[in-house]
């Protein structure tokens, strides 16, 4: 069994525009893993919570939670980020997770 590092990346994204999203992100995923690319995942609208400092109001908005894999390599990782993710993210402040797994390659 052979395992290999990568970057699992999780962006969540308002409900309402999810498609569009995925649409402007997945041609930017690379097959690497084997033949698929525009390899991600999502979940159905759960709820997401949040206060601009400078308000007393808490809002509450429908959100899905987008996740996809890239090679263990830094300079994919943030050229990804910066040029695809954040450009096609409405929020002026995308909470962006990334963390390393390893994946069972075939």
């Amino acid at each position: 069994m052979e395992t290999l590092l990568t970057y699992r990346i999780y962006v969540c994204v308002p409900a309402d525009i999810v498609d569009s999203f995925i649409e402007a992100v997945s041609p930017h995923i690379p097959s690497f893993l084997g033949q698929y690319d525009h390899v991600c995942w999502w979940s159905e609208a759960g709820t997401e919570q949040y206060r601009h400092i400078k308000s007393d109001q808490i809002e509450q908005k429908p959100s899905c939670r987008v996740e996809m894999s890239l090679p263990h390599d830094d300079d994919i990782l943030h050229n990804f980020i910066n040029k695809i993710v954040i450009p096609n993210h409405p929020w002026k402040e995308p909470v962006i997770t990334i963390g390393e797994q390893k994946i069972v390659k075939h």
